[in-house]
């Protein structure tokens, strides 16, 4: 039985310093996006291009070292998917392919429900500016997202949170479509001028 013990805990050990990684790994990845996103919404190109190459070097380690860890990984692959949605479409790319930025399915459809708050946030920006056309078609983005998925339905076990995002995005859509069309209504004025 000591025999046995020793090797449970070698193998715990082992698997605590995974974990250890795989979570710091996990925070930076985070912070990153977070980083990327607030300069993509400032318009800090060169550093959101910068922080973009940063998370994909970062995720694709992630991806080495959390193997059986998944799930404590999770919120970092849906920030780094939301970052390279948003950086995408800023660039006007249109939204991005799974394959195109590396994701699983999971994280990718939550990333993507998280980024109609950032599109909303674009929409708001280009209205404050007068800029009703570049409001709108952030506006079409999420429009695309949330009817893409409007029809899904998953356990929550597999898709954590899924639903409370889905209804999350339903409520910035109908706030963006909302204010564009009370400015519209007043002849195209700006927002900063209501």
């Amino acid at each position: 039985m000591i025999e046995e013990s020793k090797r449970i805990e070698k193998r715990i050990t082992e698997l605590e310093s995974q974990f250890e990684k795989v979570m710091g790994l996990s925070r930076s990845l985070i912070r990153t996006a977070g980083k990327s996103m607030t300069a993509m919404h400032t318009r800090d190109l060169p550093t959101a291009k910068k922080l973009v190459a940063e998370m994909s070097v970062m995720v694709r380690e992630l991806r080495r070292i959390e193997k059986g860890m998944e799930h404590y990984s999770m919120q970092a692959h849906q920030e780094y998917t939301e970052a390279m949605l948003l950086y995408s479409i800023i660039n006007k790319r249109g939204i991005p392919a799974i394959r195109e930025i590396g994701e699983t399915e999971v994280p990718y459809l939550l990333g993507m429900m998280d980024v109609v708050g950032e599109l909303k946030r674009e929409a708001f920006e280009e209205m404050r500016k007068g800029n009703l056309r570049e409001a709108d078609r952030y506006y079409r983005m999420m429009l695309e997202i949330y009817d893409s998925t409007v029809h899904f339905r998953f356990a929550s076990s597999l898709v954590p949170d899924f639903r409370r995002k889905q209804d999350v995005a339903r409520i910035q859509i109908e706030s963006t479509i909302s204010e564009l069309v009370s400015l519209e209504s007043r002849g195209k004025r700006s927002y900063s001028s209501i």
